[in-house]
């Protein structure tokens, strides 16, 4: 009871006004939703997912506003904060497991998304809610069991349409939940794969693969993402720069010069990568020079995948030492210390674009929103230097439970306890391992989404840890399972 009244008065210290934040991926969402109204179907700009588009979307045509997203924004976190801690109360039977999860809601770098207008906090949101749903089903009944592996696969794959940074959440989410249901009734097992095609379904209508792309940027964003993010795999690749000269034909030395300036530009930023990827992504001179003679955005696209592609088949040590260097990155920051400025930044810039936005599509009443006063993130904001050391000493932490758990699953075979680990550290992988292989872990907001899966891991690890200390002391081996 401590333990959950503590948590409830962290949701209520928490709680904000209803301001819209605007940052730099605003405008290119709210004019993708507003694209999306038109056409009556996912279309973007921009090169964004058309998950969140479709959601603000929907709240600008039951008559909402940028107050209304924030709004239901901040009832989503609400509910995941309870969700997850009743997750951790399930999977460990003890209110130490709560105890991590107090320390997700006063997370700064979650917190703050709760106002800002982008995909970041829904993306979480059902993350969090579709690997809680998997380890729900550990705990309970056989129908129980099917509900909570529905519910986790549906959240997966919606979560895939708000971030292309989840597309292996799904994957994974189908996987462990046919593991978790191998001897259920075939009326079970039917239900089971009738929500997998709903899921395939909202993966084929919702995300990146089923949205139109309304600008060139869209067209072009997600290969040359992986053709600038693998720059130095380029350069150093014989067949890649046979690509490059035979799409720029005589302009193929302006273009290499080009790309060796991009690559040198602002060394030290990007310190895990080695070099500053979005010099690249931003130069829009380089889509003329790789598109050929037709000089549109779909030949450019093309080009870039071409040579991506060529680059990894010529290098594949090189790209599997690059993803294993960034998990090993992200694994050691996994609780960022993010969002612990007083205030949540405002991209200054941004906000006449987005009520330029606004009044293009008849909504200027709603642009007043954007007019409000600097949101303060309060708790641990507050103190910045010593939630420095928190938060690294919780990424160790973590660190140390994921290098634990296989030694718990070698001595302790099929235990409930680290079957649910497992479960969680394969969500987590899941979720940011599309990023490590696509972009770099150097930019923290990858990292974010999965913050909650960290503190559910260290519940786990924490009782685990508990119980073992607890059998030391009356002499007895700690060989049970919290659950």
């Amino acid at each position: 009871m401590l333990a959950w009244a503590a948590l409830l008065v962290v949701l209520v210290v928490s709680v904000r006004p209803a301001i819209p934040v605007i940052w730099g991926d605003t405008p290119s969402f709210v004019e993708s939703a507003f694209r999306t109204l038109e056409a009556g179907k996912p279309t973007v700009a921009g090169g964004r997912d058309p998950g969140y588009p479709a959601f603000l979307a929907a709240t600008f045509a039951f008559g909402g506003g940028l107050g209304t997203v924030v709004r239901l924004q901040q009832a989503a976190w609400a509910v995941l904060v309870l969700a997850l801690a009743a997750t951790a109360q399930v999977a460990t039977r003890s209110a130490v497991g709560v105890v991590p999860i107090i320390l997700v809601a006063t997370y700064p770098g979650l917190l703050l998304f709760r106002n800002v207008i982008t995909a970041e906090l829904l993306f979480a949101v059902l993350l969090n809610l579709a690997m809680a749903g998997l380890l729900v089903a550990t705990c309970v009944g056989k129908t129980a069991r099917c509900c909570a592996i529905i519910v986790s696969i549906l959240c997966a794959a919606l979560a895939a349409c708000f971030r292309s940074q989840g597309a292996l959440v799904p994957i994974v989410a189908v996987l462990v939940g046919t593991s978790l249901t191998r001897q259920d009734t075939p009326a079970r097992l039917t239900v089971m794969a009738v929500s997998v095609a709903a899921a395939l379904s909202l993966l084929a209508a919702g995300s990146r693969f089923g949205a139109s792309n309304s600008d060139e940027a869209s067209v072009v964003f997600v290969p040359k993402t992986l053709f600038c993010n693998h720059l130095n795999i380029v350069l150093s690749s014989d067949a890649a720069r046979g690509e490059i000269a035979s799409a720029a034909g005589a302009r193929a030395d302006a273009t290499m010069a080009r790309l060796a300036a991009d690559f040198a530009a602002e060394p030290g930023r990007w310190p895990v990568l080695g070099f500053f990827g979005d010099a690249c992504l931003f130069d829009s001179t380089l889509d003329r020079d790789v598109a050929g003679e037709t000089g549109n955005a779909v030949s450019a696209a093309r080009a870039y995948r071409r040579i991506f592609l060529a680059a990894v088949r010529d290098r594949p040590l090189v790209y599997a030492g690059k993803i294993a260097r960034q998990m090993a990155y992200g694994a050691s920051v996994a609780w960022p210390p993010y969002g612990l400025d007083p205030a949540v930044p405002v991209s200054t810039d941004d906000v006449p674009r987005v009520s330029a936005i606004m009044t293009r599509h008849d909504r200027t009443a709603q642009s007043i929103d954007l007019r409000e006063g600097p949101v303060q993130i309060g708790l641990l904001s507050d103190l910045p230097d010593i939630s420095t050391y928190l938060f690294s000493a919780l990424s160790a932490a973590f660190v140390i439970a994921v290098i634990l758990w296989p030694v718990t699953a070698v001595r302790r075979r099929r235990s409930p306890i680290s079957t649910r680990a497992g479960i969680v550290i394969v969500m987590w992988a899941a979720s940011i391992a599309t990023a490590a292989g696509a972009h770099t872990l150097d930019i923290w907001r990858y990292l974010i989404p999965a913050v909650p899966m960290v503190g559910l891991m260290l519940s786990l690890f924490a009782v685990e840890l508990t119980e073992a200390i607890a059998g030391l002391q009356r002499g007895l081996p700690a060989d049970r399972a919290p659950c």
